[in-house]
């Protein structure tokens, strides 16, 4: 299994997610991750009484592959997860000496065409059992692999990042550095999008929100957009925000990594959550925005539609790169407020209604027991 310290990764989050879940039901657990290098769990995700052994193989896949047999063969396990296709490859060969029965996470990237190459359709074929994080995930894998059973377990809110909801009154108004090298408070106009910007996750939407700011500034010269999150494509996308008109660069920001903190506080000041996507497996940051209240924007081609409800919590648009659609999606945001809040209540219900810690743990293990 991988453990990443990083919100934005949704490996990292469904993992949480899982050993928590394992752990609550009294599991003893021994977790071992591929990528990471620092070799103390997060304690806040653990029962006070937890039995948990961890290792991390900081990027060594010979010693994670020759630690993994070794756990397997020595111990017996009631359950062995693996979180990527291509990592569970290295488990087949047990499988076939009848030693291991594994299941495998299916999250989006990984298994959306053209992947999984062949090292992952190998995991992916031998697994006992396949864990997709949304219905759209589980198509898009079932439509090519029609022989294969996979069942759906929606993900939810962090349990341990969102426990409780601190309703944020502030003195000031929050401050960010803007595009233009200025200062500027945060209105109630704020445009947001939470994500990395990294090559890889391009499909994420922040080129299409840039380039739909003009005409959404023409309509509403006090909105503002915040793109939060780190990566080394963000000077890419620093440059295509300054090919716009000055006089907008004062209303966009790229204030990089923030606190969980400051990033409840931009949550809560925000208008519209923004992220028009073409490549979720899930869309987690959906649920955050939405337990803050406020609605969504998002793509109608991907896993979002089983997140934001269009006409509901949010509003879809059928082309996620097209400028024109993104902003008149915005412009009807920023003219409609009373519907606006109304979205984002709606939101709100429905988190607390199905998008919770709770609600993920009985849909795991009804999907991990099915049929034992």
């Amino acid at each position: 299994i991988r453990w990443k310290n990083n919100t934005d990764l949704g490996f990292a989050a469904v993992n949480r997610l899982t050993i928590k879940t394992i752990a609550e039901k009294g599991y003893s657990l021994s977790v071992l991750s591929l990528i990471e290098t620092d070799n103390r769990l997060d304690s806040r995700y653990l029962p006070v009484d937890a039995n948990v052994r961890y290792q991390v193989f900081a990027g060594n896949k010979l010693g994670f592959a020759f630690a993994a047999w070794r756990s397997i063969l020595t111990h017996k396990y009631d359950h062995v997860f693996v979180d990527h296709v291509n990592l569970a490859s290295l488990l087949v060969p047990l499988k076939w000496l009848r030693r291991c029965k594994y299941i495998t996470w299916l999250f989006g990237v990984e298994v959306f065409s053209p992947r999984p190459d062949w090292e992952g359709k190998l995991g992916l074929h031998n697994a006992w059992k396949r864990l997709a994080i949304s219905e759209y995930t589980r198509q898009n894998v079932q439509d090519r692999f029609p022989d294969l059973s996979i069942e759906v377990c929606d993900l939810c809110l962090d349990p341990v990042r969102h426990a409780k909801t601190t309703v944020f009154v502030p003195d000031d108004p929050i401050t960010l550095p803007a595009l233009d090298g200025s200062r500027s408070d945060l209105g109630n106009r704020v445009i947001l999008h939470v994500g990395r910007m990294v090559p890889g996750d391009r499909y994420k939407g922040q080129d299409s929100l840039i380039k739909a700011f003009p005409l959404v500034f023409a309509q509403e010269p006090k909105a503002q957009l915040v793109l939060a999150g780190q990566g080394e494509d963000m000077p890419r996308l620093k440059r295509l925000a300054l090919e716009l008109p000055t006089a907008m660069q004062a209303n966009i920001f790229f204030p990089g990594y923030v606190s969980d903190d400051l990033l409840q506080q931009i949550y809560q000041t925000c208008y519209v959550f923004a992220m028009p996507s073409i490549g979720e497996g899930f869309g987690l940051v959906y649920l955050e925005a939405m337990n803050q209240g406020k609605p969504c924007l998002g793509g109608n081609v991907d896993a979002t539609p089983g997140v934001v409800r269009h006409g509901q919590t949010g509003l879809l648009v059928d082309d996620p790169r097209s400028p024109e659609q993104v902003a008149q999606a915005l412009n009807w945001f920023l003219s409609h407020p009373k519907e606006t809040q109304a979205m984002g209540q709606q939101g709100a219900d429905l988190v607390q209604s199905y998008y919770l810690f709770p609600h993920f743990q009985k849909r795991f293990w009804n999907a991990v027991e099915k049929h034992e």
